[in-house]
């Protein structure tokens, strides 16, 4: 009787594929979660941005005015006001502010609300 064919175990070849199989399997799972870190980190860079801008919009909302600036040398902004289209009131105007942060090559968020301005008396 040959003594290989009654051993238990596995050959190289099989021990081979075995790893080659594991081993794509790791890389995929390594690739899902680098792709979920990177998705959290724009998140949070469109979070932080957000409230930059409604930080902005508040005191545009108190003194609206055109202006613009910085946060953390990486963030920039800038406020905008412009008379919006509407129907006269008698004694008021209505502005529009919109206020932009934006960082990174071509990433922003942009906020934009109306405010009614009573009109100054000469």
């Amino acid at each position: 009787m040959d003594k290989r064919c009654c051993e238990n175990g596995f050959t190289l070849l099989e021990t081979i594929v075995a790893l080659a199989i594991m081993s794509v399997g790791i890389v995929l799972v390594l690739q899902l979660f680098s792709g979920g870190l990177r998705s959290a980190g724009i998140s949070g860079d469109y979070t932080t941005a957000v409230i930059y801008a409604r930080q902005i919009m508040e005191e545009q909302l108190l003194k609206p005015e055109q202006a613009a600036g910085s946060f953390d040398d990486r963030y920039t902004w800038q406020a905008d006001l412009s008379d919006f289209d509407s129907p006269e009131y008698v004694g008021a105007k209505i502005k529009k502010i919109v206020v932009t942060v934006r960082w990174g090559k071509a990433r922003s968020v942009e906020l934009s609300t109306l405010k009614l301005l009573q009109e100054e008396s000469n």
